[in-house]
C-alpha cells in the first residue's frame, strides 16, 4: 500500500495530508466486500457500479443484523433504543435474551446508559458517552507552555532519559521503562500498586477488553504501575500508535506513570510523532487489525452501549469510527491526552523532537526582551500551534443519528471531515514522506547507523540548536529506525528509535540517559542503558570516528 503523500502546491497548503485516489477507491471497495462498511473516499467520484454494489451490500448486512445502516425511515432494535432516548424514556429492565441485542461486550459490560448523560443532541460531541473515570486513565498532567516544555535549568546531576518509537508494543514499552529505571518491575511482574492511579483496561492481555472494569483482575505492572524514577525527566519521542495491537494499553501505562512522575517531582513527557498526526487526520493505513480491535472493544462498544445505537458510526463512513473518534481534533482523547503532548521540548542542554527541527521552524517564535536579550519561544510556539489544532472541532457539528439519504452523502461527509481538519493542520504536525518538518524529516537520521547523507545536515542542526536555547548542545530524535542508539554530526544528533516494536523490526530496547552537568567541567554525562542493566558510554556509539568522515561532512570544530 502506498504511503500518504504531500498534496501538490496547486491544490492547497503543502502540509495537507491527503487521500490518494487509488488507495481510497480500493479501501472503499474492500470494505464493502468484507464488512459492508464505507470508507472515506477522495473527491473523485466513486464508480456507479460500485455504488450500486455497496448499497446492495449494506442492505444485505442490515437484513442479517436487524439494523438498517442508512435508511432513516426504517428502524431496528438499535433505532428503537435511540428513539426511546430522544423522548427521554428510561430503558426497561432487560433479561439475558434482550441484553444480547446490545452491541456492548457481554463479559465486561461498560456502565449502563442511565449512569451517563444522555446524548440527545445529534450534533453534540460524543465525549459525554465515555465516563470520566474511563477517560481519566488516558489523562496526562496539564502542561504550561513555556515552562513545562522549556526546562533549561536543572539541578546538577539530574537524570534525563529518553526512548523512541513504541508502535503499539506493550512488552517493548515495559522494557524501555524498566531499562530507563522509571518503572518498578516488581516481583514476577506483580507490584503492590500502592502508588498507582488505579486499574487499567486490558491488564492481563492485549486489546484492553479482556479484564472487567470492576477491578477483579489481579494487579500487575499494567494495571498498577509504579513510578520509581523520582525527579527523573523521561521523554518518549513519539509514535506510540500504529503497527501494534496494544496502542491504548501503551497510552494508559504512560499516562499513569506521567501522573505519578509529576507528584514525585519528575516528569514523563510524550511527544507527537507522524503516526499520531496521521491518526488525528483519519489516516489509518498503518494500523494493525489487532490494534483496530482494541479500539473497537475499548471505545466503540462502550459508545454503542451507552448511546443505545451504532448509528453514530455512519458519520465516519466505516473508516475505523472508534479510532477516528478518539484521535480527531476535539475527539475523545483530545483534551485529556493529545492536548498535553508536545511537538518538541528543551530539557537541560538537549532539545527533543520526533523527527527533527530546523532554524526556520523556531525563528518565528523567538524574539528579544526589553533589554535586547534573545528570548527562546520557538519550541513553545510549535506546541501552542499543535494544541490549538487538536482542541478545535474543525468539521463543525456531528451527525450522531446517522441521518443520511445515500451512500454518496455518507462518503462526502466523511471526506469533508478529514479534509477540513487536514487543511487546518499546522506545519508542526503536517507534512508527509520527504517533508522537512518536525514529525517527518529525516535529514539528521538517514541512512540508519551512518552519518546523514544530506551534506547540509551539519550546518542545519547547528543553526537549529542555536535557535532552540542559550546552551542547547544536542538534538534527540526517533522516527528513523536504527540498529542501536547512536550519535552523528559530531554528537549533535542522537538517533534513539531502535525499532523495538514487533511491528517494525523487533529491535532490542535501549534508552538514552543524560546526567545534567555531572561530568568534568560541568559537562553532561551521556550513557546508553540496555535492557540487561548495562551502561554504554556515548563515545562507543558515535557513528563518525574517522577524521576523513568528519572532514567530509565539515563537522570538525
Amino acid at each position: 500500500m502506498r504511503r500518504p503523500r504531500r498534496a501538490p502546491s496547486s491544490s492547497g497548503p503543502s502540509h495537507v495530508l491527503s487521500f490518494p485516489r487509488a488507495i481510497m477507491i480500493g479501501l472503499v471497495a474492500g470494505a464493502a466486500a468484507r464488512s459492508s462498511r464505507v470508507v472515506v473516499a477522495r473527491s473523485a467520484p466513486v464508480p456507479p457500479g460500485f455504488q450500486c454494489g455497496l448499497r446492495r451490500s449494506l442492505r444485505a448486512r442490515a437484513r442479517r443484523t436487524g439494523r438498517l445502516a442508512l435508511s432513516s425511515s426504517s428502524s431496528g432494535p438499535a433505532d428503537e433504543d435511540v428513539e426511546r432516548r430522544r423522548r427521554g424514556a428510561k430503558d426497561p429492565p432487560e433479561d439475558a435474551a434482550s441484553r444480547g441485542r446490545r452491541p456492548g461486550p457481554s463479559a465486561a459490560s461498560p456502565p449502563g446508559p442511565d449512569e451517563l448523560p444522555l446524548l440527545l443532541d445529534p450534533r453534540a460531541p460524543l465525549r459525554p458517552l465515555l465516563a470520566d473515570d474511563h477517560l481519566r486513565r488516558y489523562a496526562l498532567p496539564p502542561l504550561e507552555m513555556g515552562i513545562d516544555d522549556y526546562r533549561p535549568n536543572l539541578r546538577k546531576g539530574q537524570r534525563i532519559v529518553a526512548f523512541g518509537d513504541v508502535h503499539g508494543d506493550i512488552d517493548a514499552l515495559r522494557e524501555f521503562l524498566i531499562a530507563a529505571e522509571v518503572l518498578d518491575p516488581g516481583e514476577d511482574d506483580e507490584s503492590s500498586g500502592a502508588n498507582g492511579d488505579g486499574g487499567v483496561d486490558g491488564a492481563n492481555g492485549s486489546n484492553g477488553a479482556n479484564a472487567a472494569d470492576d477491578g477483579s483482575s489481579s494487579e500487575s505492572w499494567q494495571d498498577a504501575p509504579v513510578w520509581c524514577g523520582g525527579d527523573t525527566i523521561c521523554v518518549q519521542t513519539g509514535d506510540v500508535l500504529d503497527r501494534g495491537d496494544d496502542e491504548l494499553a501503551c497510552f494508559r501505562l504512560l499516562a499513569d506513570l506521567s501522573r505519578q512522575a509529576r507528584r514525585a517531582g519528575g516528569a514523563l513527557l510524550l511527544l507527537h510523532g507522524n503516526h499520531e498526526a496521521l491518526n488525528a487526520a483519519g489516516l489509518f493505513q498503518y494500523a494493525n487489525p489487532g490494534g483496530n480491535l482494541e479500539f473497537e472493544l475499548t471505545v466503540g462498544r462502550r459508545i454503542d452501549y451507552n448511546y443505545g445505537s451504532n448509528r453514530w458510526r455512519l458519520q465516519f463512513a466505516g473508516n475505523e469510527p472508534p479510532r477516528w473518534a478518539s484521535f480527531e481534533p476535539r475527539g475523545f482523547l483530545s483534551e485529556t491526552m493529545l492536548g498535553n503532548m508536545l511537538v518538541a521540548c528543551v530539557v537541560g542542554r538537549t532539545v527533543f523532537v520526533h523527527a527533527g527541527l530546523t532554524a526556520d521552524h523556531l525563528r518565528e517564535g523567538n524574539g528579544e526582551d526589553d533589554e535586547g536579550r534573545k528570548k527562546y519561544g520557538g519550541v513553545s510556539r510549535l506546541n501552542h500551534q499543535a494544541r490549538e489544532w487538536i482542541l478545535k472541532a474543525h468539521h463543525g457539528d456531528n451527525n450522531n443519528w446517522g441521518e443520511y439519504e445515500t451512500v454518496q452523502e455518507v462518503i462526502a461527509a466523511a471526506q469533508n471531515r478529514a479534509k477540513v481538519a487536514s487543511k487546518a493542520m499546522s506545519d508542526c504536525l503536517g507534512g508527509g514522506i520527504g517533508a522537512s518538518l518536525p514529525v517527518w524529516m529525516r535529514d539528521y537520521s538517514q541512512p540508519a547507523d551512518r552519518e546523514p547523507k544530506n551534506r547540509q545536515a551539519g550546518k542545519m542542526i547547528a543553526e537549529a540548536l542555536e535557535e532552540s536555547g542559550p546552551d542547547v548542545r544536542r538534538m534527540v530524535m526517533g522516527h528513523t529506525p536504527q540498529r542501536q542508539i547512536n550519535s552523528a554530526l559530531g554528537g549533535r544528533a542522537w538517533r534513539i528509535n531502535v525499532g523495538a516494536s514487533k511491528g517494525v523490526m523487533g529491535g532490542t530496547p535501549e534508552v538514552l540517559e543524560i546526567l545534567h552537568m555531572a561530568g568534568e567541567d560541568d559537562e553532561d554525562v551521556i550513557n546508553i542503558l540496555t535492557k540487561d542493566g548495562g551502561r554504554i558510554s556515548a563515545k562507543e556509539r558515535s557513528v563518525a570516528t574517522d577524521d576523513a568522515i568528519l572532514d567530509f561532512f565539515d563537522l570538525k570544530r
